[in-house]
């Protein structure tokens, strides 16, 4: 009750002041700097969609990985169920691309450093100054092909003053986490920094058939850096970070059967049997030097890089269970589909085993200049090198198609990214300035693949180059895209409190190939398109009551051309849907985003957010449909075009409210509330947007009560996450009739002792 209370005595947490540590000394809104434009800034005087949620805010919320930073921003959908291949969708625009030779639309960076493929969803968090995140096309100044949004984590420097602290807690499902810190001056201009966590939790999910927890997770990091500064010319970082994270596989239900499926489906949605745990697993780190050299007329600044992850996932993805003492097989050791009762059998079985490695070395120049009069400019040069060597087989059994067998893909890419850029600012007023810039950026990939399948085929049988029958074939290719991404904002500070900008930019993400998916070496081969977007965005970034009310409102329209996208697609009436990559041809997101924050009176500090986001296909985009033919008394492949549909994951309504409520209890101790609700709208995850995979909307109530120190040294708090137990979706598919589903986290809750000095 008290958790309810608070919430609703607090109205709410929107980003931008879910990005307050505490209320200003002066009892007003904190100050937040940022450096989304590769320069430090106050957030109200950025001229871009931007928000930051600070490193201590985070640790208040309890928040240790990048879904629960996801969950808590409006517009924003993650789905986790694969941890090398996360869905990431902001502001209606994401990846749910399942190749090695695909680039996110999301862009993950530490410190300015990329994150290829899948590690900025799986690194740990902690030890951070703040999260950053941009939204909409960012073609100018971020160098890896930033076409939806980017998302920064930057941690905290070390200085010559030492801090140091440590968190202990433990909740439900057996959780129990440890995490410390400390930091300072080794030598004279020398400094350190050491933080590492660990954290586990048992399953959310039980399998009966192995008698184990499904989703539990062991996640441990370290991360340590060491930083010279000789003189105030000079600052030298070097930062190296590990993580590894253990995990059971991602619970898979089926929420609507296939006539077929109905004795199968679990009465407990997360309960049931499986003939596997299956696993999450990813180990992931890299070792990163920065510098920074002040010339006298600017700064220039080098990051030198190299990453390395690793990723492992078995899944049922059919959520099935099949009792292999009641198959009957022939002689040939393979399931006699004549001989048994198919009735006995769940009608889908596909174990998905995937394992990826992707290593990357980057070089990032650049130099920002300090000059005295009206004009400035920001430039550089960046170059990157990225491998992946992927392997998935998929094993599987589709009673009702009379099909048995096994699929692998190997696929192995080298891509090389080189990029120039040039940002200019020029102050036409004291109040008025522009800022323009340009990017070229050219891709280079060599794509490599191996295709085999034992037994009978999933989709269409494999042909060799000369068109004739085979069981495996490999192909190869390479190929170039380049483009040129401009950037124009024009902002006005009319008033001390008042910043507004019009900002237009153009986004690229680089093409790929449908490898994974293909049936012959020709279609191997065959790219698919660039992605470009045009981004329009206006915004009004205003403080009022003597910095206690913050209240800033954007407004975007953002053209998409070439869109890649996923697409289930039935090209034999007789075979499952094909999962494949196409570009619809056009896409339009437009919306509006509202941020707020307030510090009515000191110790309060109440927040909300909101964004409106209309989201559709608006060029051709063609899908395959099963219809029944009465000429033939057969269903037969249809196609649809699905122009004028909405685009997948873009729920139209979302909203985030919360606060932090503190109040002294003695002259020593205070008491405190915080709590976060977080609203989605309904939305499909598919574009034929079908009934059938509509999430219904969501909210997720957050909160915690404890006391704390006068100084902030001690606190104690008793938390709870998803507290009204909602069951809402993570991923869902429609698959031969039957709705399959994964689950978000289930309520969990517990208490967490901190302290720091």
């Amino acid at each position: 009750m008290l958790l309810l209370a608070g919430t609703m005595s607090a109205l709410a947490i929107s980003e931008a002041a879910f990005a307050q540590d505490a209320a200003a000394p002066q009892g007003g809104l904190d100050e937040i700097v940022v450096t989304a434009r590769k320069r430090e800034e106050n957030l109200q005087s950025a001229p871009l969609s931007v928000s930051a949620i600070g490193g201590e805010a985070l640790a208040k919320a309890g928040i240790d990985e990048f879904s629960e930073i996801a969950g808590r921003v409006p517009g924003f959908t993650f789905n986790p169920d694969n941890v090398s291949e996360p869905n990431i969708f902001l502001r209606g625009i994401g990846t749910d691309i399942e190749s090695a030779a695909s680039n996110p639309a999301i862009g993950f960076f530490l410190n300015d450093v990329y994150l290829s493929r899948a590690q900025g969803t799986a690194i740990e968090l902690f030890d951070l100054e703040r999260v950053e995140i941009v939204r909409g096309p960012q073609g100018t100044l971020y160098g890896k092909n930033v076409v939806g949004g980017a998302i920064n984590f930057i941690t905290r420097k070390p200085t010559d003053e030492f801090r140091a602290g440590a968190e202990a807690g433990m909740g439900n499902y057996g959780s129990f986490e440890v995490k410390a810190n400390a930091a300072g001056g080794l030598a004279e201009g020398l400094s350190g920094s050491i933080a590492a966590s660990a954290r586990h939790h048992d399953g959310y999910a039980r399998n009966t058939f192995t008698g184990n927890d499904v989703e539990d997770l062991d996640a441990y990091g370290v991360m340590a850096q060491l930083r010279y500064q000789p003189d105030d010319r000079l600052d030298i970082l070097l930062t190296g970070d590990l993580t590894r994270r253990r995990g059971g596989g991602k619970w898979v239900d089926i929420q609507i059967p296939s006539e077929h499926n109905i004795p199968f489906v679990n009465p407990d949605r997360r309960r049931g049997p499986n003939n596997i745990d299956g696993k999450q697993d990813a180990d992931l780190g890299g070792v990163h030097l920065s510098v920074n050299y002040d010339t006298g007329s600017g700064t220039l600044t080098s990051v030198t890089a190299y990453r390395e992850g690793k990723f492992a996932s078995v899944n049922n993805d059919a959520g099935s269970f099949i009792d292999f003492t009641r198959m009957i097989y022939g002689p040939d050791g393979r399931i006699d589909f004549g001989a048994i009762d198919h009735s006995l059998f769940n009608d889908d079985y596909y174990i998905n085993d995937k394992d990826e490695t992707a290593k990357s070395f980057s070089q990032d120049l650049r130099f920002r200049s300090d000059f005295d009069g009206p004009f400035n400019l920001l430039a550089g040069l960046y170059y990157q090198h990225e491998s992946v060597d992927r392997t998935e087989i998929a094993d599987y059994i589709f009673v009702e198609f009379y099909a048995q067998g096994k699929e692998i893909a190997e696929t192995r890419l080298k891509s090389d990214t080189w990029a120039a850029f040039v940002e200019g600012t020029f102050d036409i007023t004291d109040t008025l300035g522009v800022t323009a810039g340009i990017r070229y950026t050219k891709d280079k990939k060599r794509f490599a693949v191996y295709r085999e399948t034992i037994g009978d085929f999933l989709g269409a049988e494999f042909e060799d180059e000369n068109g004739d029958f085979t069981r495996a074939f490999s192909a190869s290719s390479k190929q170039s895209w380049d483009a040129w991404t401009p950037s124009v904002n024009l902002h006005w500070q009319p008033a001390e409190d008042v910043y507004l900008y019009g900002l237009v930019s153009k986004g690229y993400k680089s093409g790929g190939w449908n490898g994974e998916n293909a049936t012959n070496p020709g279609e191997a081969r065959l790219a698919y398109n660039p992605e470009y977007a045009w981004n329009y965005e206006v915004g009004a970034k205003t403080t009022w009551l003597d910095n206690r009310l913050r209240f800033n409102l954007t407004g975007f329209w953002t053209e998409y051309k070439d869109l890649q996208t996923q697409q289930f697609v039935i090209f034999d009436p007789n075979l499952p849907a094909d999962n494949v990559i196409s570009n619809a041809g056009k896409a339009r997101v437009k919306g509006i985003e509202l941020e707020t924050a307030v510090a009515p009176v000191d110790g309060v500090t109440l927040f909300a957010n909101y964004t409106y986001m209309d989201a559709k296909i608006t060029g051709d985009l063609i899908s395959t449909e099963l219809q029944y033919d009465p000429s033939c008394f057969c269903s037969v492949p249809v196609p649809t075009n699905l122009k004028g549909n909405v685009l997948r994951r873009s729920p139209k309504n979302s909203f985030s409210i919360g606060g932090d409520v503190t109040v002294p209890v003695s002259s020593r101790i205070n008491a405190f509330v915080r709590a976060d609700y977080n609203w989605t709208d309904d939305f499909f995850f598919d574009n034929e947007n079908s009934a059938r995979t509509r999430q219904r909307s969501v909210g997720v109530l957050n909160g915690s009560i404890g006391i704390a120190t006068d100084d902030d040294k001690w606190e104690l708090r008793l938390w709870a996450k998803n507290l009204t137990n909602e069951l809402y979706e993570s991923g869902k598919s429609d698959v031969i009739g039957s709705v399959l589903v994964s689950y978000n986290p289930p309520r969990t809750y517990g208490a967490t002792l901190r302290w720091k000095y």
